[in-house]
């Protein structure tokens, strides 16, 4: 006996979502909510037939990623010795190390120019990535937001130019500024190295929106929380506003574990979280306790007994320990990131995807 075709079936097909209608009541209306649930796959980039992207486009935005980082190294290498006016010249060329004579310049001009060469690097290597993006992007806002990534790189490097031309205007304000703003910069890079992953354009399935929706706030409350840490940081680093930058920096820390300690433990109890999620809040646990310790040393070296901080010179150890610090509290807000663009991913509810019980058309018992 042939089984009636009544009902509908619904099957998700790698990046798309396909609505199998049988029998005369196809061209029946659908219900409001079951129709805006379908519309997701128009209006979601993870969920609709695309063009696949290059795999050579995500090994490139992982690879800037990296440039960015080793160049946020050096700009924090730059701001502990306090060689970031070793050249009041700027602009200046990308090649200006294999110009001069090795037996004149001081090692704050080595470093100030090797930070500088690194912009370059992640200058072409942005161009190379809004390119690739914008000609093989399946969806127009990729290609935009691989246009929007150079731009931030573009203006992270003026403000670099504008900090050496205006130093004596501003001083180093111009420079916590140039500091705070790269971290937003290497946040959309990260957002573009997660997009154009693989992972990225297979749908998720959530089964339960409510746990998704918490997820997501906490997600994004922790990286808010970090990102302003961040900025404080910024304060204490240049010693600006001093009562602000050194009270607040030490507040939010508490804040940020405390943010961190509910989203871990949601991922790892909530039936919505995918496995992605789960490897990057390990991470995320190991970067934070290792930046407490990285922090405690920081602070005593820079507020311990010895006088003024800017007043002592900067041993290599000390060095070696602002910068570590700088650059895992840098790793801490791109896994945070990476967090909230994974739990900020459009969902379709399990009782939507789900077959029905009816079999295909044709099926006999």
């Amino acid at each position: 006996m042939a089984r009636s075709p009544a009902r509908s079936r619904y099957t998700i097909n790698n990046s798309s979502l396909l609505l199998g209608v049988a029998g005369a009541e196809s061209s029946k209306p659908r219900p409001r909510g079951l129709q805006r649930d379908l519309n997701l796959s128009s209006a979601n980039p993870t969920i609709h037939e695309a063009t696949p992207l290059p795999r050579w486009l995500h090994r490139w935005a992982v690879l800037t990623v990296c440039f960015t980082l080793a160049l946020l190294g050096l700009g924090a290498v730059v701001t502990t010795f306090r060689v970031g006016m070793a050249d009041p010249i700027w602009p200046t060329y990308p090649w200006h190390l294999l110009l001069i004579n090795w037996q004149e310049p001081s090692p704050g001009l080595i470093i100030e120019h090797t930070h500088r060469a690194a912009g370059y690097v992640v200058g072409a290597a942005s161009i190379v990535l809004a390119v690739g993006l914008w000609f093989s992007r399946p969806w127009r806002t990729l290609g935009w937001l691989g246009i929007l990534a150079l731009l931030g790189v573009i203006a992270q490097g003026v403000l670099g130019g504008l900090r050496v031309r205006l130093n004596a205007l501003f001083g180093t304000d111009l420079a916590a500024l140039h500091g705070s703003f790269a971290q937003l910069v290497l946040a959309l890079l990260v957002g573009l190295a997660v997009i154009t992953s693989r992972n990225w354009a297979t749908p998720v399935v959530s089964a339960s929106p409510v746990e998704s929706i918490r997820l997501r706030r906490l997600a994004l409350l922790a990286a808010v929380l970090i990102y302003l840490q961040i900025m404080l940081g910024s304060l204490v680093r240049h010693n600006l506003f001093a009562a602000l930058g050194q009270r607040g920096h030490l507040l939010i820390a508490f804040a940020v574990v405390i943010a961190i300690t509910f989203l871990v433990k949601g991922i790892f109890q909530s039936p919505a979280a995918t496995r992605g999620m789960a490897t990057a809040a390990t991470l995320l646990v190991a970067c934070v306790v290792l930046q407490l310790v990285l922090g405690a040393e920081a602070w005593i070296a820079k507020f311990g007994p010895g006088g003024p901080a800017d007043m002592r010179p900067v041993t290599v150890h000390q060095a070696v320990i602002r910068t570590a610090h700088f650059l895992v509290g840098s790793g801490i807000f791109a896994t945070s990131v990476v967090i909230a663009l994974q739990a900020y991913r459009q969902t379709m509810p399990v009782a939507v995807l789900a077959p029905s019980s009816v079999g295909p058309v044709g099926e006999t018992a």
